[in-house]
């Protein structure tokens, strides 16, 4: 059966064919008809997904050419394929293949199959473009990149020949994915987004109490060692997983206020709980495909080969046995000697490595497969460097073995070392965009983004509200060029990453806000509601670093002294006020219960280093 509307061709095989009211509701929506006006030539093709062989009889009676006939055959046979978009020259078609128990036509989900239909039209729309022809490009450029590249794997495992199979097999997927990447990011983008959850969730099977069931996969793989037999095995595990990148990835795209942001985030938690779990050695590591969207997403040749460079690299990565973790936490490492380059930034570049290396210490412990011998050998270096040692050491293998209700388990104490990272970092990032050094700023997000992604590494164990929050701050940041936004968002980023790294109660005892309203009295400091709510906010804040670094740890004053100045360069005080903060600070210092009086001193002096000017937070 075949419809014309306004100048495009429906055709509706096997079963659409009683269901034809539905689709025409659809496909006359104002949201179709906006992408189909700008195709002068345009096909949909309904048809069952289970039967081919009357959508190849059709086909061989178009007028299309051998060629380009086969390369539109070759996508029946392909795995996770179903509905998909072709053109050549400017003929445009969409296959829309569904089974006939689809949900899609209940009136519920119509939105649904209106968001099928307009994902698959836009495919055309970006082809017309000229979209289609520069991701060719890329991609030629980055598979010749990668295979020189893959040499470096021993030739005894695998030679020439079957990685360049190997590559060519996983690229046509990555290539895929990105095309509907664009496609669902430009939805997104137009208010889209409820289209897409609807159609996806039916498509997935979630909301029906269906059992899912995800393909398995015998590929053996373990860290650390090459144990990949079958790379045809592998390859096709690799691009399942690939597959289902561009249903959750694009909506990283939405603010956390939008209405469609909590059912994205469910949507993606789904399919990470349901279909990502085999092979689950590749999963893991995805979040670095993640990172590079956040980091570098555009329409430009520069994200195109990004994207493929991501891609090849992790497969590459897998084959020769790398520890993803690692691999964050040492490229954190080397954008942070990128960043502090001044003789007076040493001190805070080792308080923002030491507890990435303290981290990663950690991670060794208690991961015992897996990490490259050079790896180790890099954070041994690293550790003698920045003067780790083997008190430090000690105290953190009995942490581990011994872990305090704050820290129930080694995952806590990662995570918590490396916010205490990320709120160093973040709060030289706000100096910086305060000072107008933009050309640090970059260097200081992908800092950032690359602290998160270790985080992220921990799945489950990690906080998902705080990743999520410190990583849309640095979208934001990197997205605006408007100076009182960047600062803005920066001033947020850093309170968020502090306020969320320490747990536990910091309230003052009586005893404490007793001492510091004597202190009060002796400086002469004058007793107003104001000034004791503030100083009891400057006792639970040095109660708050307490517990988490030793008194006696040398960052301990610079990390209570920064946590401080964070609270207080948000207030405007009058003049008057400002000179007696620092007497404050002392009284706060006397009142808190374990602070020796020998550190009154040196937290004080900490205190006037890390204050910043105070026209930097107007």
């Amino acid at each position: 059966m075949e419809i014309n509307i306004d100048g495009c061709k429906i055709v509706l095989l096997d079963f659409f064919q009683k269901n034809k009211s539905n689709l025409l509701k659809s496909l006359k929506s104002d949201e179709v008809q906006t992408f189909l006006e700008p195709l002068s030539d345009m096909t949909i093709i309904f048809s069952d997904i289970q039967k081919t062989t009357e959508l190849k009889k059709y086909l061989k009676n178009l007028e299309i050419p051998e060629e380009n006939l086969k390369d539109i055959l070759q996508f029946f046979d392909r795995p996770f394929q179903s509905s998909f978009s072709w053109g050549f020259q400017d003929k445009e078609f969409v296959f829309i293949r569904l089974e006939e128990t689809t949900k899609l036509f209940l009136k519920k989900n119509r939105k649904g199959l209106t968001g099928l239909i307009i994902h698959e039209v836009l495919h055309g729309v970006q082809r017309q473009r000229g979209l289609e022809i520069r991701l060719h490009d890329s991609l030629d450029f980055s598979l010749d990149f990668f295979t020189q590249l893959a040499e470096v794997i021993p030739p005894e495992k695998y030679n020439r020949t079957q990685i360049i199979s190997f590559l060519k097999q996983i690229s046509q997927l990555a290539l895929f994915a990105l095309k509907d990447i664009f496609v669902n990011v430009e939805l997104i983008k137009r208010g889209m987004a409820e289209w897409l959850i609807i159609f996806y969730r039916d498509e997935l099977g979630f909301g029906e109490n269906l059992e899912i069931k995800p393909p398995q996969y015998e590929t053996e793989f373990e860290k650390g060692v090459i144990k990949v037999k079958d790379l045809d095995s592998f390859a096709t595990a690799f691009t399942y997983t690939l597959s289902l990148i561009p249903i959750w990835l694009p909506f990283m795209v939405l603010e956390t206020d939008s209405k469609d942001y909590e059912p994205s985030r469910e949507l993606k938690h789904l399919i990470f709980d349901k279909y990502y779990v085999n092979p689950s050695f590749i999963t893991r590591e995805m979040w670095h495909i993640e990172n590079i969207f956040l980091a570098s997403f555009s329409f430009s040749k520069s994200f195109h080969r990004k994207w493929y460079g991501a891609i090849f690299n992790l497969a590459l990565e897998h084959l020769l046995g790398e520890d993803f973790l690692f691999y964050h936490l040492f490229k954190a490492t080397e954008l942070l000697e990128e960043l502090y380059t001044t003789q007076e930034s040493e001190e805070r570049k080792s308080m923002a490595m030491v507890p990435i290396l303290k981290a990663a210490y950690v991670y060794r412990r208690e991961q015992l497969v897996g990490i490259q011998k050079r790896n180790i050998e890099e954070l041994n270096s690293k550790m003698q460097q920045y003067e780790i040692g083997e008190e430090e050491i000690t105290e953190l293998e009995e942490s581990i073995d011994e872990p305090s209700e704050h820290a129930t388990s080694p995952e806590h104490m990662f995570e918590n070392l490396m916010k205490l990272s990320i709120m160093i970092v973040t709060r030289d990032l706000r100096v910086n965009v305060f000072s107008g050094e933009n050309f640090k700023f970059k260097i200081f997000s992908r800092t950032i983004l690359s602290l998160l992604q270790a985080i992220n590494y921990l799945e489950d164990e990690c906080d998902d509200q705080y990743y999520h929050t410190v990583r849309l701050g640095v979208k934001r940041l990197l997205r605006t060029d408007n100076l009182f936004k960047r600062k803005r968002w920066a001033l947020l980023l850093e309170n968020f990453a502090q306020n969320t790294i320490f747990h536990g109660e910091t309230e003052p005892s009586q005893l404490e806000i007793d001492e510091l309203i004597y202190n009060y009295d002796f400086f002469e400091i004058p007793l107003t509601n104001f000034f004791i709510d503030l100083g009891v906010s400057f006792i639970q804040n040095i109660k708050t670093v307490m517990k988490t670094v030793s008194v006696n740890d040398d960052e301990f004053p610079f990390l209570t002294a920064q946590l401080i100045n964070i609270q207080i360069g948000g207030i405007k005080l009058p003049i008057e006020d400002e000179e007696h903060l620092n007497l404050m600070y002392v009284s706060s210092l006397i009142a808190t219960k374990g602070i020796p009086y020998r550190m009154i001193q040196i937290m004080l002096t900490a205190f006037l280093q890390t204050r910043v000017p105070k026209e930097e937070t107007d």
